[in-house]
């Protein structure tokens, strides 16, 4: 992982590029990283960047407990704190259903299908809210492909599953380092709620 952006394909230093300005003009945050998953969108179809994808590796983006899976960090903005990860998940993967905490997410499909939910709270538990149990239900899947982004606000419930016959590879983008915030996994079979600090983080040279 660098800060030196110089290092990195093109097409990526060019989004990096974007979103640093997003942060230095667009005070509004939802405009902020609704505009920037437009620009991911852009660098989805990059073939330089879908070439490079093919090298990343598997094996570090391993799953420990499960449904946590690790990241590899390609990038961490020294100004403005936002990082690029990449994420490899196996056939029939399935992540938690789980939050981000008080962080913005891109999560772009860059190989691969998958599944998308989306959960809300059915107790009248409140966003941002470090609970020990909670009741959620699904409120949303959609069917995804290569090129799709998710925006994912603060505090939003989610999963993906993957397809059940290849891989997936996303392109992330966060607007803080994991393991700087707390994030709920929420387990519906019992109603508990496991806070924890996000994925591990893979430095990874994406250049």
């Amino acid at each position: 992982m660098n800060s030196r952006k110089e290092a990195m394909l093109p097409a990526v230093a060019r989004f990096v590029d974007a979103l640093r300005g997003l942060h230095e003009n667009e005070p509004d945050e939802a405009v902020r990283w609704r505009t920037a998953a437009e620009r991911l969108r852009q660098l989805l179809r990059d073939p330089e960047l879908k070439a490079h994808a093919q090298g990343w590796p598997t094996s570090p983006a391993k799953l420990g407990l499960e449904g946590k899976h690790a990241n590899l960090l390609f990038y961490e903005d020294p100004d403005h704190g936002f990082v690029i990860n990449g994420l490899i998940k196996k056939p029939a993967a399935k992540t938690t259903v789980h939050d981000h905490g008080r962080s913005w997410t891109l999560y772009g499909v860059l190989d691969g299908a998958e599944s998308v939910l989306r959960f809300r709270r059915a107790d009248g538990g409140r966003p941002g809210e470090l609970p020990s149990r909670a009741e959620v239900e699904a409120t949303e899947t959609a069917q995804v492909g290569a090129g799709h982004v998710d925006c994912i606000g603060p505090w939003e419930i989610h999963a993906e599953y993957n397809n059940d016959h290849a891989r997936t590879i996303a392109v992330i983008v966060r607007s803080q380092k994991s393991g700087t915030f707390t994030q709920n996994i929420f387990y519906q079979k019992d109603g508990s709620v496991e806070q924890y600090y996000g994925p591990q983080q893979i430095p990874w040279r994406l250049g």
